[in-house]
């Protein structure tokens, strides 16, 4: 007999072996529905079906230069002809003036549509540093550098709001455990969306640390996220990809639109997130045939404290 895939469901449909990928209940074959970052391998039309997860590499990104970046519609699965690309359809990104420009623009509802970049390599544990404007030229405007696991929701980052132009906040989350108490701000700086500024994320097994030119202001060390009731360290570990985005949050949620400054004062506007460069140092050192990852594999925060 021949061997067939397995009957997972994408929304109301099965995905086919002409259309293997599924996202948010749709098949289709391209990089938007099969890139890891997309892609539902639970769903889609067999274990296989999505693209295999490209590993981190350290690479210096110059937006001005060819590679640096493509739109996910012409992407083709070859991390080594893009950087970055665009994570959705339409796309509010694109290279001008040598940058990597993410725009937000007003819909007919009223309501903003931003844009966002991701990387075509995933990372786990390594330095990261990005040369970048914001976008908050307005309330409600934000725009973020994240390292990210979707899947499972593992999170640390940079976010910019327009209520503040001075500062950049910073945050890290465990599994989707969505703790806003621990937010901590850069001390000032010169303004956010006018002057170029170095944001930098230091990530290894025992801690993370957010430094903005060059000058360190947080560091959160994995062995104080210990969490005696659930046996585990809430420690940000598994591997993830480098994203840059602009949203609007001013039409979120009361809580979420008082944290980003209100409602977007469009006449503001244009509100261009701009990144001029990325450098990449992966803390596991190599390339694709050669990646090892941590031990054990599997990614598991539960220890026993006194391993740590």
């Amino acid at each position: 007999l021949l061997q067939t895939a397995s009957a997972a469901k994408c929304g109301n449909q099965d995905c086919s072996k002409d259309a293997p990928c599924c996202v948010k209940g749709y098949c289709n074959a391209n990089a938007m529905y099969c890139m890891p970052f997309n892609c539902e391998a639970q769903n889609s039309y067999s274990s296989g079906s999505c693209w295999d997860t490209a590993h981190c590499v350290k690479e210096s990104v110059n937006f001005g230069s060819s590679g640096a970046f493509a739109q996910i519609a012409d992407y083709k699965g070859d991390p080594s002809t893009a950087a970055f690309v665009s994570q959705f359809e339409p796309s509010n990104a694109k290279i001008s003036g040598g940058e990597l420009q993410l725009e937000l623009v007003k819909q007919s509802d009223g309501k903003g549509f931003g844009a966002t970049v991701i990387n075509t390599r995933a990372i786990q544990y390594g330095t990261v540093t990005a040369v970048m404007r914001s976008g908050c030229t307005s309330g409600g405007v934000v725009s973020s550098f994240i390292i990210r696991n979707d899947a499972i929701g593992d999170e640390i980052d940079f976010e910019f709001v327009g209520a503040d132009k001075a500062t950049v906040q910073s945050n890290y989350y465990w599994q989707n455990h969505l703790d806003y108490t621990k937010m901590v701000k850069s001390p000032a700086m010169s303004d956010t969306t006018q002057n170029d500024h170095s944001y930098q994320i230091q990530w290894t097994p025992d801690q993370i640390v957010w430094s903005v030119d060059g000058n360190a202001f947080r560091t959160v060390k994995r062995s104080d996220t210990w969490d005696s009731a659930s046996n585990t360290f809430k420690y940000p570990e598994s591997e993830s990809y480098i994203s840059f985005s602009t949203w609007d949050g001013g039409s979120g949620a009361q809580g979420t639109s008082e944290w980003a400054g209100g409602a977007i004062q469009w006449g503001q506007g244009p509100f261009l997130t701009n990144v001029k460069s990325v450098t990449i140092d992966c803390y596991y050192k190599g390339n694709d045939t050669t990646y090892t990852p941590p031990g054990g594999s599997d990614d598991s925060s539960s220890s026993s404290k006194d391993d740590d």
